[in-house]
């Protein structure tokens, strides 16, 4: 319930474990949609949709389905070349050209005899032969020699033959019919119902079951298995419920998992940045009991580990008032920053935090720009029981140091991996642990540039008994909202 203290929570955080499993599955499930999204496989199945799904993929399942061979036009063809070839002038032309008749009549009709034929048959019907045939030495004459030819030539077997043929009836039909259209219309119907093409759409449409060997048939039968591919049904599934939306909206722009051996020194420093940044050197503020130094900064097990001990140590201290001073430390710990390699403004920061000790120990995950404030704290171990966390924002109006803190409670922090989330916009920030949303500010929003730092700080000389003091960072990742 709430008190004024802050936010008390009747419930614990869901557990670190959950949350962080949570995140990485959906991350691994963004990753996974992002790439199966672009692959082939899916392609093929959206291709595949679209084309079932068409009209005209449909029309031509149910034309293949319900089709009979007597609506084609094939069958109109067929039946109109069946027709012609049962007509009494086309089977008697075709079985005159299969005897050979029209060869042989055309063989004797190109003859050198049966022109001579010809050319006597017209001269014995000229007037002129009927003249000489009248005279008295007629038999001396020439035109009684071409009768002779002429009556010889009538008694040539293929000559009789011919004269024959060309009176009967299926000769004169095979004339009347050669090089007609009807005839041209029959011959060319023959090629198209004697083609390979033809005889295959026949089989086709009369096989009852041509819709399974219909290329459709395949196609529909791959979709259908596409579409029980536990990948593409996962796909689909995630598609429906479009849970990225929080994924699409921001890019990644820093993260450190601190797998490798060593801090990597491209993206932190260690120290106050104005320290190392003026003096390659490191200091302490006023009344701070620890003197920070780099031994006490360490990797182990994927964690980055600032280490807080009993270790004598010399170093600067700096006073507004007195400037920078020397003195003896009883205390070191450490502290690291992106001061020199990384600043944003607005996003979303978030890291993976454990700290074994409270108050005086005071752990911070906090961000600043180039002077004291604005200043942003992410988290900070402020009180002793180690039950609470402050969270706020420390910025000046109208030259008045303004501190917007919160109290977060409900759940022991010591010795307990938490996510601590920081969501900064031009309208408000929200502090969030575990996903839990612990305050929001919405009234005094820095808006420039800060760069993320982690520390452990002494304000008070802590018991010994809480020697040696850690804050483990298992990892930090930022990110830029996405430009619409």
């Amino acid at each position: 319930m709430a008190s004024i203290f802050g936010i008390h929570f009747g419930s614990r955080f869901v557990s670190t474990k959950k949350f962080e499993a949570s995140l990485i599955n959906e991350r691994n499930d963004f990753e996974r949609f992002n790439s199966f999204e672009n692959s082939e496989l899916l392609k093929r199945y959206q291709e595949l949709d679209a084309l079932v799904h068409s009209g005209e993929f449909e029309k031509k399942v149910r034309e293949l389905k319900t089709a009979r061979y007597k609506d084609t036009e094939q069958w109109r063809q067929l039946d109109q070349y069946n027709a012609m070839k049962s007509s009494s002038d086309i089977k008697t032309y075709l079985k005159f050209t299969k005897a050979g008749l029209h060869e042989r009549m055309k063989q004797i009709a190109e003859s050198d005899s049966y022109q001579s034929y010809l050319a006597m048959k017209a001269f014995v019907n000229s007037g002129e032969f009927h003249s000489a045939k009248v005279k008295k030495d007629f038999k001396q004459t020439e035109a009684y020699t071409k009768l002779k030819t002429y009556e010889q030539l009538s008694k040539d077997p293929n000559i009789k033959f011919y004269l024959k043929t060309e009176k009967k009836t299926n000769y004169k039909t095979f004339t009347n019919l050669e090089n007609s259209e009807r005839l041209k219309t029959f011959f060319k119907l023959e090629a198209i119902v004697q083609s390979k093409e033809f005889q295959e759409h026949k089989a086709f449409m009369e096989d009852k079951k041509r819709f399974k060997k219909s290329e459709e048939y395949s196609l529909l039968e791959e979709y259908e298995r596409l579409k029980k591919n536990e990948e593409i049904k996962w796909y689909l599934d995630i598609k429906k419920k479009n849970p990225f939306k929080e994924f699409r909206q921001w890019d990644l722009t820093f993260e450190d998992d601190f797998d490798a051996m060593h801090l990597d020194t491209s993206k932190w420093m260690t120290g106050y940045y104005w320290g190392k940044a003026l003096m390659n050197d490191a200091y302490a503020l006023a009344g701070e009991k620890q003197f920070f130094k780099d031994d006490n900064v360490e990797l182990r097990d994927s964690v980055a580990r600032i280490v807080t001990r009993r270790d004598g140590a010399r170093g600067k201290v700096w006073d507004p008032a007195h400037g920078f001073t020397t003195q003896h430390f009883e205390y070191t710990s450490g502290l690291i920053s992106t001061g020199q390699s990384f600043r944003q403004k607005y996003g979303k920061f978030e890291a993976k935090i454990r700290f074994n000790h409270s108050y005086p120990m005071l752990n911070a995950f906090w961000m600043v720009g180039e002077k004291i404030t604005p200043q942003i704290d992410v988290i900070k171990s402020a009180f002793k029981n180690g039950k609470s966390i402050e969270c706020g924002v420390h910025v000046m109006d109208k030259n008045q140091a303004v501190h917007q803190m919160r109290k977060a409670s409900g759940t022991k922090f010591n010795n307990n991996f938490y996510i601590y989330t920081l969501e900064w916009s031009p309208e408000a920030i929200v502090w969030k642990i575990n996903g839990q949303e612990v305050h929001r500010e919405i009234k005094h929003i820095p808006d420039e540039a800060m760069y993320l730092a982690f520390c452990t700080i002494l304000p008070e000389n802590p018991a010994d008994n809480s020697l040696p003091g850690l804050m483990e960072i298992d990892w930090i990742r930022c990110y830029q909202k996405k430009k619409d």
